[in-house]
């Protein structure tokens, strides 16, 4: 038995479509790295990025239930067992984020936050110049701002695995990106952690979103505008 059921709040679906297309906007102005104005859209563009990335951190803990980590975190047993069954071509049906999935959130913030990381320590000694750069030693801010400008490349390959899982499911009959658009998931009964994310509440958490809204915009004035 399947019916159509809401998963995704509307907070983590803008998180989610925002993140391809700020990553677009912060790869094109670092290309015009002798454009002030360029560079300067690149700062704020990165303030806009490490609040969502705080955001949707403290959203992993009092959000709703798809998007907690602790729904979705498992360990090496599960990953090795939800892989057995991709090979087999009969992958367990998940409500929220399989478990390779939910490694992939994980991996994918914990690949942004570095890059935000390197990019505040980063200074070209013309142009720019990271709000921490002058706390840290000359050598501090020469491994930053290379690994800024190297570790890009990764992101780009995490993210093309993203995008061939997408397509994988896709052949395999699950929609995952009009899923990401309209909130919802189809429920199997089989579906491992069905009893973790139902049920699922009808009202959004107006008072929660707004704290972690209220703090992650602390964190960003804080370190940029203090």
């Amino acid at each position: 038995m399947e019916t159509s059921v809401k998963v995704w709040d509307w907070s983590l679906r803008v998180f989610h479509w925002s993140l391809p297309v700020l990553l677009f906007l912060l790869w094109f102005s670092a290309t015009q790295s002798d454009n002030f104005d360029a560079l300067e859209h690149h700062m704020l563009l990165a303030q806009i990025l490490l609040g969502l990335i705080i955001y949707r951190i403290i959203w992993g803990f009092i959000g709703t239930p798809a998007a907690r980590f602790s729904r979705f975190i498992t360990g090496p047993r599960y990953w090795g067992c939800y892989a057995m069954s991709i090979i087999r071509r009969q992958p367990h049906p998940y409500l929220g984020h399989n478990p390779l999935g939910g490694l992939m959130v994980l991996v994918l913030l914990g690949a942004l936050s570095f890059q935000l990381l390197t990019g505040l320590f980063t200074d070209d000694d013309i142009l720019f110049s990271g709000p921490l750069a002058s706390a840290a030693s000359q050598d501090t801010v020469g491994w930053m701002s290379g690994w800024h400008r190297r570790f890009f490349d990764w992101i780009l390959i995490l993210v093309g695995l993203h995008i061939l899982a997408i397509a994988f499911y896709k052949l395999l009959g699950e929609g995952l990106v009009k899923a990401m658009f309209t909130g919802r998931k189809t429920l199997h009964d089989s579906a491992p952690d069905r009893h973790k994310l139902l049920p699922v509440p009808t009202t959004f958490p107006w008072i929660r979103f707004c704290i972690a809204v209220a703090i992650a915009a602390a964190c960003v004035w804080t370190l940029f505008y203090r």
